[in-house]
């Protein structure tokens, strides 16, 4: 039998010993550095949340440092902005109170302001974060604005705004220097007033005319390309009757001219004489209403001169910035195209209304209502609507509405108020057989020009498009042998208006029906499929009735309500149109612009003859020379300068710039230089800091005035548009969002902190404890070994 050695080392004492010792060295390690343990293991069973605690302060100290650069970015585009509405202040004010005096450059003190003020600005525009240009959206890495020379005065291949002006204004002066119109004199002795074109952009575009002109016919506007005149008939307007003609400018603004009738010598600026003869020769020389109509024309002629190298002037000087430095643009129809509708007239059926009193001959419109004049109308009829004491009265009822006309025994004037007329009919009456046909034409809201004589003197009145006239019966409608009129069926295709409607057959007393028209679908048999107009790849679809939505249309609905649909979907800023019988699509991104029809031959109708509608991209310039006759607006890209280098993708200009602040929340704080608030700051600023005239010219300083006007207006906010501050207030509320987060950030990281702490940290007094029963119990377990150490195989025996 063999006897093992007694060995300390692999006793259980022994073994106890040195567990003792290795927990008196972990402890030490716990007090020297204030953890628990050096390694994972040692931690315990909390060291899980830990873990996920150090993750999460990880994330919280990447997001410090992002909301850190991001404030940094944002402060500094705040400045810039900040700067900008400086800048706006500054102009504006100039513009607004500035003496129009010229230097020898032809500008005023206030646009050499407006020129610096622009290099400061496009300076702003071009500030760099670090590497980061703030106002280029994506393209952070490059520059935000084209040089500031560049821009105005272009490269050596490129134009510049400056070029892009000039060009401009003589497109919209045209040759003869009248805003593209043209003035002549009928065979009829008429005055007309034509636009040169019915598909050009450029020049005065008439919107309206309206006359008290007593005896004279006005016409238009209408036709294609659009056109008024003017006929006097032979007779001298009364003192004080106007002409008024309304014009739209190619800024879209609209400008009025007033021509007063005036017998005051000199004559009054802004009238025009009527020929007052020479009653003072032997024999009396009467007055001449050719003379007349000839004062008018020269007048007429002089205003519509005056007016084209004023405002117009300065409306070409806002388009062409436009043209240069926004992105919108528009397409226009190819032709005016033509309508279908029914147009009516009725004839008076009295014979004895066409003759004069004094002898067996057809009465005109300058045929006396005065009883005692050679010749007057015929005594019979003058007797019947005098009916002395008490006068008579007619009433009609028309467009708008039922109006009255009283003819008067007692006096000699003509007056008219809101559609009502009193004609007298006393001796030395002033009233004509024109006072009648106008006080018809007005009572019943139709053009003066469609009442009229028949070559045999008979009383006309033909309605157009408009609503049936309605006479009431009496002796006044006796005597001139009139009744109500409803309109008839006589075929005519003037242009197509906004009122023109998609789809039908003219009828009688209907509105105009487009010339071929769009269908709506069948279910058949056999099945027939809806036409459709397709706008940026979105169908409008054209239904029976019931349309709903912005993708459905009524077939009965008219060309207003489908550019309004277009409009929708194209989510363009600036309606479409449609003048003298051309439509014009107007969109905020011609790039995009695509429009298709199933129905080519009704598309056509619309005057869209090629297919699709596209519009030309901008930057826009003068189509074709000489620029005094030219049309159209073409894309300029090729030879104009892009004043704008940032990125101009699609998107908000804020999401060109996001940072992520929070597990869930990001910010954006994108700016681009391109924004409507920015770019219109920037082209009034460029725009009227580069117009110059000749210091010397006629018209100069109401160029400039009508410039400075626009420009203050284009620099006053606008309800509803863009404006740099609330570029300020977007940036504004992703600082807030910011320091939202950081708050939140701040309060747990405390928490995670202190829980990590507790999983890990080491208490020095519990540590200190520990070690101290440690070493108690080691000198113990030392003292016992220590006893038993002595025991011996003799003293064991």
């Amino acid at each position: 039998m063999s006897i093992s050695s007694i060995n300390y080392g692999s006793s259980v004492l022994g073994a106890q010993i040195r567990n003792i010792n290795q927990q008196l060295t972990d402890l030490s390690t716990q007090l020297s550095t204030g953890k628990l343990s050096q390694n994972y293991s040692g931690m315990g069973t909390n060291e899980g949340f830990a873990i996920a605690s150090r993750a999460h302060l990880s994330n919280i100290a990447a997001y410090t440092d992002t909301i850190t650069n991001v404030n940094v970015n944002i402060n500094l585009a705040n400045t810039a902005l900040q700067s900008l509405t400086t800048i706006r202040s500054t102009v504006q004010t100039g513009s607004a109170t500035s003496s129009q005096d010229l230097n020898v450059n032809g500008q005023t003190v206030a646009q050499n302001t407006a020129a610096a003020q622009f290099g400061s600005m496009v300076g702003v525009l071009n500030t760099q974060s670090g590497n980061r240009y703030l106002f280029s959206g994506t393209a952070y890495n490059t520059q935000s604005v084209a040089n500031a020379g560049d821009i105005i005065n272009g490269t050596t291949t490129q134009a510049g705004l400056k070029q892009v002006m000039a060009e401009r204004q003589a497109a919209d002066l045209g040759t003869n220097g009248m805003g593209r119109l043209v003035q002549s004199t009928l065979a009829s002795g008429a005055i007309q007033v034509q636009e040169d074109s019915p598909t050009s952009p450029f020049g005065l575009k008439i919107a309206a005319v309206s006359s008290t002109l007593t005896g004279a016919t006005i016409t238009g506007p209408s036709g294609s390309p659009v056109a008024f005149s003017v006929n006097l008939n032979g007779t001298n307007p009364n003192n004080g009757d106007k002409l008024s003609v309304q014009f739209t400018l190619p800024d879209g603004s609209t400008e009025q001219i007033d021509l007063t009738a005036s017998t005051a010598t000199p004559t009054p600026v802004g009238s025009f004489a009527i020929d007052p003869g020479n009653p003072n020769v032997i024999p009396p020389v009467p007055s001449n209403p050719a003379i007349t109509s000839a004062n008018l024309n020269t007048a007429l002629n002089t205003a519509i001169t005056k007016l084209a190298n004023t405002s117009l002037v300065a409306a070409s000087a806002v388009a062409a910035g436009d043209n240069f430095f926004n992105t919108a643009g528009s397409a226009s129809a190819n032709v005016a195209a033509t309508g279908n509708l029914s147009s009516y007239s009725s004839t008076t059926g009295t014979g004895s209304v066409a003759l004069q009193d004094s002898a067996l001959a057809a009465a005109s419109t300058t045929t006396s209502l005065d009883p005692s004049a050679t010749p007057h109308l015929n005594g019979a009829v003058l007797n019947a609507l005098a009916n002395a004491p008490t006068g008579t009265t007619l009433t009609i009822t028309g467009a708008s509405g039922a109006h009255t006309i009283t003819f008067d025994p007692t006096v000699t004037t003509v007056t008219t108020a809101s559609g009502n007329t009193t004609i007298g009919l006393a001796s030395g009456s002033a009233g004509k057989v024109s006072d009648i046909l106008n006080a018809i034409a007005t009572a019943a809201g139709i053009p003066a020009a469609n009442v009229t004589l028949s070559a045999g003197g008979n009383i006309q009145i033909a309605t157009g498009t408009g609503t049936d006239v309605a006479i009431t019966g009496g002796a006044a409608a006796t005597a001139l042998g009139l009744s109500s009129v409803t309109r008839g069926s006589v075929a005519s295709t003037p242009q197509i208006t906004g009122s023109t409607v998609l789809s039908g057959t003219a009828t009688t007393g209907g509105p105009e029906v487009l010339a071929t028209a769009f269908q709506a679908g069948s279910a058949g048999p056999p099945a027939v499929n809806p036409d459709t107009i397709t706008v940026n790849g979105q169908t409008l679809t054209f239904v029976a009735s019931g349309a709903s939505g912005p993708n459905q249309i009524n077939v009965t609905d008219n060309i207003t309500t489908l550019l309004s649909k277009i409009d929708q979907i194209t989510g363009t800023s600036k309606p479409s149109t449609i003048h003298g019988g051309v439509i014009t699509i107007n969109t905020d991104d011609p790039g995009s612009l695509n429009i298709t029809s199933s129905n080519s031959t009704a598309f056509a109708a619309l005057g869209f003859t090629t297919s699709p509608v596209t519009a030309a991209k901008a930057p826009l310039r003068v189509g074709s020379s000489p620029l005094g006759s030219a049309t159209t607006l073409v894309n300029g890209t090729a030879n104009t300068v892009k004043w704008y280098t940032g990125n101009d993708g699609p998107g908000s200009a804020r999401s060109t710039a996001v940072a992520r602040v929070d597990d869930s929340v990001t910010v954006q704080y994108g700016a681009q230089a391109d924004e409507t608030a920015i770019r219109t700051q920037l082209q009034a600023i460029a725009v009227y800091g580069t117009f110059s005239t000749s210091p010397t010219g006629q018209y100069s300083g109401a160029q400039v005035a009508a410039l400075s006007l626009r420009t203050t207006q284009a620099l006053t906010p606008q309800a509803g548009q863009q404006k740099i501050e609330d570029i300020q207030t977007d940036i504004a509320m992703a600082q807030n969002t910011m320091k939202d987060a950081s708050t939140r950030q701040t309060q747990a990281k405390a928490q995670l902190q202190t829980i990590v702490d507790q999983a890990e940290s080491a208490s020095p007094d519990q540590v200190a404890s520990e070690i101290l029963s440690l070493q108690n119990a080691l000198q113990a377990s030392y003292q016992t070994t220590a006893n038993l150490a002595q025991l011996s195989l003799v003293k064991y025996l």
